[in-house]
Order: C-alpha cells, then structure tokens, then sequence
C-alpha cells in the first residue's frame, strides 16, 4: 500500500480508502462477521482511512464501524459526515454541532479527524427531499463552519470537509474560502471533469477542475465513485442501475453503461478489469489523496489494493481518453 498526504492536514492516508457507504452494502447491511473479517483484512492490507457517514443507513455504517474498530482495537483515520434537514435552518450552526455529536455517540468515539458536510452545495437553496445549502448558509456567522469550528476548539473534530456534489460554482466559491482542509470529488472514467479538461457541452456535469483548485489550496481530495455506481464493474454497486436520480447530473447508469463500451480497450495486459483501470486511472492524479472504494467482500478489497503502486494506464491509453471525451461522451 502506497501512502499520501490529506492535503495540508499532516494526516497520512492510504491510497485505496474503505467507503463504508450504501452503495456496497456490506457496512450497512451485511452480518456482523463479514463486516469484521472485511475491515480486519482491510488493515492488514494497509487501508488506513475509513469514510462513513449519517446517511448511509440511517447511523448503521456507524454503528457498525465504531463497533468493529472497537472490538478490533485499531485507531485508523476516520471520517464522518453529517446531513442537515430544511428545520436546522433556524440555527445552522446548533444543528451542526448536535449532528455531528450524535456521529460521535454511534461511532463510540469522543474524537474524529475528518468532519464533513454531506448536504450538497448549490447557488441557491433547495429545500425539496434533497435539501440543499449554499456558501453562505456554509461560510456565515452562525453556520456550518462555525459549528465546526467550535467542535474543534472543544478536541471533538480534527479538521473540516465537504462532499463536492451541487452546482460547480457554488462548490468552488467554498474551495475559495479557504476554510476547508478537504473535498470529496466525482471523479472516474466516465466524467473525469473535475481533474482533467472537458469540452463544452459535455455529456455529463463539468466539475470545472475542481480537484486542481482544491489542491491548488491546500485541500486534500477523497476520489468517489471511482466505479461509477458499478458501471465500471461487473454489475451495479447495491441498485446502481434502480436510483431515481444519479449522484451526478449527467451520470445516470443507462448513459454511463453505453460509455463504459467505448472504454473497454482499457481491459489490456496487466490491466485485467475495467475496474483495475479505473482505479489506477483515478490514483494517476497526483493532486488526489485517496480514492474511495465502497466493498462488498474481502475479494473487492484484495482487487483495489492490487491498485496500489501499480502504475497508471499507458502512455497510448491516456492519449486516446481525451478524443473520447471530446468527441463520443458529449453525443451520449
């Protein structure tokens, strides 16, 4: 296992982190025994950074990895994030604040290294069932980022992040605060628009380089859905192909299935799936700390920790993702 910096946070974290989310189920739904020879195995492999939040299963991926850590006696990175409902409008910042104490409570910790901000970043709210803030419901007096700050102060959160999903100028206008030490970026094969150039019109959201201007401001950045809700796999990540609305506008899983067929030639000598390669392809990104993958078995973790230190695509390969890009992803 190859190890990186979280940005400017001093933190070392392992290049395949474990997302303990719902799209992989197994933090969430699988039996206790199989959660803890997975993140036992993880360990031993030398994942050291473990990504969980409120969401996934309503506190259950907590629970459950505060849980086994416990009963395992590791201490490795942990982050956690928290979701807000329209009713913490009256008081952003004892919303945050209760939130993320209550992640502490299921977790069984009285500290985490990593706090984040789940609810998506948008120019203007969306009050709807995916409920949205802006910067300035984010960065005011009285906020998100103060209840953060005053997690800190007290020892119980050690540095602050958010998920970079919402609208791209509304999340680079957080970036641009400097407030945040991390972002977790929609990054792979399919919609490579927050590290690499799009053009215009393309098919699926521009990110507008997101992670560069991230990096270029000390933030460390976790890489998700490097396998696109399992496009890039064999089958669908936990109904990938059944959501309602994708993570990513742009990115629903029939669009990104008839992308997937023109990446295929990736699958080539040492590169054995198209999930190996995109993996590799993500951790190519010098400016990326981690890359997240969520795990259904001990099997998912042995193949993305196979990742590790294994090189990146071809010099032919990467001169032929650009022109696919350009040209057939923005028809789709």
């Amino acid at each position: 296992m190859q190890y990186r910096f979280l940005g400017r946070t001093g933190l070392i974290v392992s290049e395949i982190g474990f997302g303990c989310g719902n799209n992989a189920v197994l933090m969430v739904h699988a039996p206790h025994e199989q959660q803890m020879q997975a993140v036992r195995r993880a360990l031993e492999l030398g994942i050291n950074y473990f990504d969980t939040a409120f969401a996934y299963g309503s506190g259950k991926s907590e629970e459950n990895l505060g849980r086994i850590l416990r009963e395992l006696g590791a201490s490795p990175v942990v982050s956690t994030k928290i979701r807000l409902e329209p009713e913490a409008l009256s008081d952003l910042k004892s919303a945050t604040m209760r939130a993320v104490e209550e992640g502490l409570d299921r977790l069984q910790r009285k500290y985490v290294d990593l706090i984040q901000l789940h609810n998506r970043v948008t120019v203007e709210r969306n009050p709807g069932k995916r409920f949205t803030l802006t910067p300035a419901d984010v960065l005011r007096a009285g906020g998100v980022l103060e209840g953060f700050r005053e997690l800190r102060d007290k020892g119980k959160v050690g540095y602050f992040g958010f998920s970079g999903l919402g609208d791209p100028k509304a999340l680079h206008e957080v970036i641009d605060s400097g407030e945040f030490d991390s972002v977790q970026a929609y990054y792979n094969l399919l919609n490579p628009s927050a590290g690499q150039p799009v053009p215009r019109g393309f098919g699926a959201l521009d990110y507008g380089r997101l992670i560069d201007r991230a990096a270029a401001r000390g933030m460390g950045v976790a890489v998700i859905r490097v396998l696109a809700a399992g496009a890039l796999t064999a089958g669908p990540e936990g109904g990938g192909g059944s959501s309602p609305e994708p993570l990513s506008p742009g990115s629903e899983y029939a669009l990104d299935l008839e992308r997937v067929e023109k990446v295929r030639f990736l699958i080539d000598g040492d590169t054995k799936s198209l999930t190996r390669a995109a993996i590799r392809f993500a951790l190519m990104k010098p400016e990326a700390s981690t890359v997240l993958v969520g795990f259904s078995n001990a099997a998912h973790i042995e193949e993305a920790v196979a990742c590790s230190g294994a090189g990146g695509l071809s010099e032919e390969a990467m001169a032929r993702l650009p022109r696919l890009w350009d040209t057939d992803f923005g028809r789709l």
